[in-house]
């Protein structure tokens, strides 16, 4: 890529990966900007949870360069640890699989998120253990950070319930605070949406836009990254969408861009290349986001 459009947050440069003979991603290249959502989509397959831990270092690329811009400061993703991309780039990233700690609290779920940070006030223990007033004033910051996301995804009256007795959709709507709890300037979400009925879909859409949008409590913008199958959610939020296929990018514009690329339809369908699509299959692939291939 040339140049950097403004207010650029990440940038992937002809990332690829391959485990042995297998190219899981090949020379994918795309921006996602502050403030805006970007979807990452795709067939089964496509490459998508393996971008994202590209970004989140659980994998080093085999090539490709992953640069987070921040404060005038390049992070360069794939030649730092994992801990530092969440800590010092500040990227936060939930899962598939939902990953809190089902035995603790609902509000020590959203506390443990700021562990490194507290740490850091307790003088690594001892301040804390003297009740320093810094560690103090940074403890009761944690807190109020907590309590101000309890608030936004609904469930104050559940904070000291244990975090593995909540519904599956609160569960989901907590891993997301729980990485907001983080301070992120970029948050990666893989599926959120699996799981959720079309309610507690709508809800996640609209706690999705807020958080595009400056829901923080700080109440500045950051950039969301969403690999996600439920195309009425993607269609619905996304500003910008990465249409991924067998490892490589085959589309990158806007939904409505997407939605009706030839290209994509076909990545969806399983069509040949040289088949012409039937008009009402294409009418119901745009309107409904279509199916993953099995």
């Amino acid at each position: 890529m040339s140049g950097l459009a403004e207010g650029t947050l990440l940038q992937v440069e002809h990332l690829s990966m391959r485990f042995g003979g297998l190219l899981a991603v090949d020379d994918v290249s795309f921006e996602a900007r502050t403030g805006e959502i970007t979807g990452v989509i795709g067939p089964n397959g496509a490459g998508k949870t393996t971008v994202f831990n590209c970004l989140t270092g659980f994998y080093k690329p085999t090539h490709g360069r992953l640069s987070l811009h921040r404060e005038g400061e390049i992070y360069l993703l794939e030649q730092m640890e994992g801990h530092k991309i969440a800590q010092d780039a500040r990227v936060a990233r939930t899962f598939q699989n939902i990953r809190l700690f089902p035995r603790m609290s609902v509000l020590e779920n959203l506390m443990v998120a700021q562990h490194n940070r507290l740490m850091v006030a307790s003088g690594y223990t001892f301040l804390g253990l003297f009740g320093a007033p810094s560690y103090l004033r940074a403890e009761r910051e944690a807190l109020d950070l907590c309590r101000y996301w309890l608030d936004r995804i609904g469930l104050a009256e559940f904070a000291d319930d244990q975090a593995g007795s909540l519904p599956y959709g609160d569960q989901r709507r907590l891993e997301i605070a729980r990485a907001m709890c983080t301070r992120p300037v970029l948050l990666c979400l893989d599926e959120p949406a699996a799981g959720l009925n079309p309610r507690e879909s709508a809800e996640l859409s609209e706690l999705l836009v807020a958080i595009r949008d400056g829901a923080g409590s700080d109440g500045q913008k950051i950039g969301v990254l969403l690999i996600e199958h439920d195309m009425s959610v993607v269609m619905r939020i996304s500003d910008h969408v990465v249409v991924l296929d067998y490892g490589r990018k085959i589309s990158d514009g806007s939904a409505e861009e997407v939605r009706g690329d030839p290209n994509v339809i076909r990545a969806y369908l399983g069509e040949e290349e040289d088949e012409e699509l039937p008009p009402e299959v294409v009418a119901d692939l745009t309107q409904h986001g279509g199916e993953t291939r099995p």
